[in-house]
């Protein structure tokens, strides 16, 4: 597996450890009859998606699919050099700034730019993405008979 695979994959585990925690924190704060902010549940679900799917499936599709080593030579085939590292920077920035973030943007303490920059960063990432596996998704180069 690429080091930069291993990157994400590793940053997918340590998201998927702090989201079964906060939400582990949250039931038993339930069951005890405390309440907690309801954003809580939002950035559990934030920490969830983004920080153990959205890095897991990025991680495995740049190392599984298929190379173009034309386009690539410089990484056998799999991305320009600097574009896993944007992307991770760019995806996991803007998570952090979200979970820290929101919560005190509903009592007037962070400013809704925090949000704003938090999402723009998320997004950049999966476009940064997008662009740079879609060389990757193409059909075969030498399709069966009768299969398109």
């Amino acid at each position: 597996m690429p080091r930069e695979s291993r990157l994400f994959v590793k940053t997918s585990l340590v998201a998927i450890v702090v989201a079964f925690g906060a939400g582990g924190t949250m039931a038993i704060m339930k069951a005890l009859g405390w309440g907690f902010p309801d954003v809580w549940a939002t950035e559990h679900a934030h920490i969830a998606f983004v920080g153990w799917l959205v890095n897991l499936v990025i991680g495995i599709a740049w190392w599984m699919l298929p190379l173009n080593r034309e386009r690539f030579p410089s990484t056998a085939g799999r991305y320009p050099p600097n574009a896993p590292y944007v992307v991770w920077w760019l995806l996991n920035a803007g998570l952090c700034l979200r979970v820290v973030s929101e919560p005190y943007l509903a009592i007037g303490i962070v400013p809704r730019a925090a949000l704003v920059v938090a999402s723009c960063a998320q997004a950049l990432a999966i476009i940064v993405f997008a662009v740079t596996i879609w060389a990757r998704v193409r059909g075969p180069s030498h399709p069966a008979k009768g299969v398109r």
